[in-house]
């Protein structure tokens, strides 16, 4: 060590540092072996290779169990993903197909199992089964947007539209949709803080959603944060600036019956609960219990056509269990997930048919309407379990503009009328329950 001065010396001493840390770090993370032989068994045993394709040739029913959709619709759902799923073959392994990857993300949504448990039905590595749920799920989204699965109306006349089949089927003139949003609660970001944590001491992103009337979404809005206070979650989503600011191209107000000079006019709107605030192209029911007969059939009328945002987000999470508990993923992981099951819920109900037996959304799927009243739908009985959506807090304030108090009481006296009432909506706000009853 002669002639070495201490400078010198304190940087080899760095440097031998540095190497033992080096070696150390790569003696860690050094593999064991290229693959493991239960993985590369993956063509013979895994379950994709024996048990899907076998139920794609002869029990049609099971698979339907398995990915909600019959084998026909898979197919076609393969063949607009698989040119961006498609990976190349190498020298060192065969790589997952197209339909395999499908089959896997389909797998993730429908059941929420832990990628640990599908990789090892699959025989495929968990960090491997993660990235093909994260990129098939961002294809999905991509795909379908594409082919016309979630479209916003661009025009007034599709506006206009969405109307009349809300009067045709669920009885309330000029609304534009149903809205409501759902927080999708997930693992605690890492380095986040408080920012996701939201009202009910999780951690979440908040879904915000408006349907048309044939239980379809039309407008989303995925990602905000969940720490947002009440009043705030709407107010800062872009879904509520773009209502707000009128950058819909939502149609003028008009005559609920052009025929008559003296009828009123009335605006489009958009139905919502106790949540939401209440606005001119915003209705809300009146609050309290001690409400006149009139008002109840303004809260009876409403709740026929909000409740279909409410079956949305029903048959979508009972359909795909990913949202019965936390998702263990990073935000954007979420995000994508959350995308993916909206328009695979859009894909399917346009495709379904609700008198096969294997369909999505069957009759008896949804909330309906009988001699002894509303009746619930079958994806109510799981609901107590959804621990992985929840609902919003509220987003707006109990104050509220006259002109906006105005078109409430114009709607409820329409629904009073001879022109806009119903047969039924005496009997639905004056009849007696029996709590005996089942």
């Amino acid at each position: 060590m002669a002639g070495i001065n201490q400078k010198q010396l304190q940087r080899l001493i760095i440097l031998i540092v540095l190497r033992r840390r080096l070696r150390r770090q790569n003696e860690k993370y050094k593999k064991r072996f290229w693959m493991r032989k239960i993985y590369q068994e993956r063509i013979l045993k895994g379950e994709f290779h024996l048990l899907i394709k076998e139920m794609i040739l002869f029990d049609h029913e099971y698979f339907f169990r398995c990915f909600r959709m019959v084998p026909a619709t898979f197919e076609k759902l393969l063949s607009w993903v698989s040119p961006y799923i498609q990976k190349k073959t190498t020298k060192m392994r065969e790589p997952v197909s197209p339909s395999e990857r499908l089959s896997v993300t389909l797998r993730y949504l429908v059941t929420g199992d832990e990628q640990t448990s599908i990789a090892a039905s699959y025989r495929i590595s968990p960090s491997t089964i993660g990235r093909i749920i994260g990129e098939t799920c961002q294809v999905l989204w991509q795909v379908l947007i594409e082919k016309g699965y979630l479209t916003a109306p661009k025009t007034k006349e599709h506006w206009k539209k969405i109307a009349r089949e809300f009067e045709t089927k669920w009885n309330f003139p000029h609304a534009l949709g149903a809205i409501d949003g759902k927080h999708v609660v997930m693992q605690a970001p890492a380095r986040s803080g408080s920012d996701y944590f939201n009202y009910k001491k999780t951690h979440s992103v908040v879904l915000m959603a408006i349907c048309n009337a044939d239980y379809e979404f039309t407008l989303v809005d995925i990602g905000d944060a969940g720490r947002q206070s009440d009043g705030s979650v709407y107010a800062n989503s872009f879904l509520g600036h773009a209502i707000d600011n009128n950058l819909l191209q939502l149609p003028e107000a008009e005559k609920l019956d052009p025929s008559d000079p003296s009828s009123k006019t009335y605006p489009y709107v958009f139905v919502a609960d106790d949540a939401f605030g209440l606005k001119t192209f915003m209705m809300k029911p009146y609050p309290g219990q001690n409400l006149t007969i009139a008002e109840r059939v303004f809260n009876y009328r409403l709740s026929r056509a909000r409740r279909i945002i409410e079956n949305c987000f029903g048959v979508a999470t009972s359909r795909f269990r990913v949202f019965r508990k936390p998702i263990i993923a990073n935000v954007e992981k979420v995000i994508n997930i959350t995308k993916a099951v909206v328009v695979l819920h859009n894909f399917l109900m346009a495709t379904r048919s609700p008198e096969d037996t294997h369909s999505y959304c069957p009759l008896n799927y949804t909330d309906h309407e009988s001699a002894a009243g509303q009746q619930s739908g079958e994806w109510r009985r799981g609901e107590n379990i959804n621990e992985g959506i929840v609902p919003i807090p509220q987003t707006g304030s109990n104050n509220y503009s006259k002109s906006a108090k105005n078109v409430r009481d114009d709607f409820k006296e329409y629904f009073n009328s001879k022109q806009g009432a119903v047969s039924w909506q005496m009997d639905m706000v004056t009849r007696t329950l029996n709590t005996f009853d089942k």
